[in-house]
């Protein structure tokens, strides 16, 4: 498995940080925290199994998606990592902290909680196959068929950057599309230690959330409560789900300011 997982290596700093980007992302997505902390660590940004070049599974859940993780990181020698992950990447990484707890050393989730979740990507899905229906050859002619469909632009905008021209020439996904539909409600649901076994991570854990956002609810600080023992929950004002976008000075000093306290 860890050989088929698309892992981009940059800087050379001696802390490892591993960066775990959303739902229909792929390693791209996090770019910009990428080159914002390459100076002082040596970064791994992963494509997540099912997106971008990494390998497509049998079956999608974010136990599978973590345990991937885990395997690459531990067959490359990779330890004591700080872990960045945003919204699906940031369940992947909360598994991987309860999971693998040696692996990780200080952990930042950005705009999601460890619950489970309500279906809110139907419509996503939907232009997502409607891509594939029209047989479209440009994004341009992606987006207006997507655009009808979603409730925002910038949505598409985003769909758009997992976008290639397949080989006869029509717009095709760089996500596994039927894989993750299907197991969609595996992905939804929430994140619990391996097993059922009752764990606690005891390591530092910093939750960013946006403030326009509604994926981070106040209700939710009992769940985090109940599975990491040092937690702090930090509201971004002024920002939406990709709050590591749209505040992205904010969102660095405080991953930053997190990162400097554990030396």
């Amino acid at each position: 498995m860890a050989e088929n997982l698309h892992v981009k290596v940059s800087g050379e700093g001696a802390s490892n940080l591993v960066l775990l980007h959303g739902l229909f992302g792929s390693a791209n997505n996090l770019g910009q925290l990428a080159r914002a902390f390459k100076e002082d660590h040596r970064v791994f940004s992963v494509d997540l199994p099912d997106h971008g070049k990494s390998v497509w599974l049998s079956s999608a859940s974010v136990e599978a998606y973590s345990k991937s993780v885990a395997t690459w990181l531990i067959d490359n020698e990779v330890e004591h990592c700080r872990v960045i992950g945003h919204s699906l990447g940031g369940k992947v990484a909360m598994q991987l902290a309860l999971d693998y707890p040696s692996l990780v050393e200080r952990l930042v989730v950005l705009d999601i909680a460890p619950v489970s979740y309500p279906s809110r990507h139907d419509n996503v899905f939907s232009a997502l196959r409607a891509v594939l229906a029209e047989q479209v050859t440009s994004r341009v002619e992606a987006k207006a068929v997507m655009a009808p469909l979603l409730d925002e632009p910038r949505v598409a905008d985003f769909l758009l950057t997992s976008a290639r021209v397949g080989d006869d020439g029509s717009i095709e996904w760089r996500f596994n599309l039927e894989g993750l539909q299907s197991g969609y409600t595996e992905i939804l649901g929430a994140v619990l230690p391996a097993n059922g076994v009752t764990k606690v991570f005891s390591r530092p854990l910093l939750v960013l959330r946006g403030e326009l956002s509604d994926y981070v609810s106040d209700d939710h600080g009992a769940q985090f409560s109940f599975l990491f023992s040092q937690v702090d929950v930090v509201t971004v004002s002024g920002a939406g789900h990709w709050l590591h976008q749209e505040e992205a000075e904010v969102v660095q000093k405080a991953v930053r300011q997190f990162f400097d306290a554990a030396k």
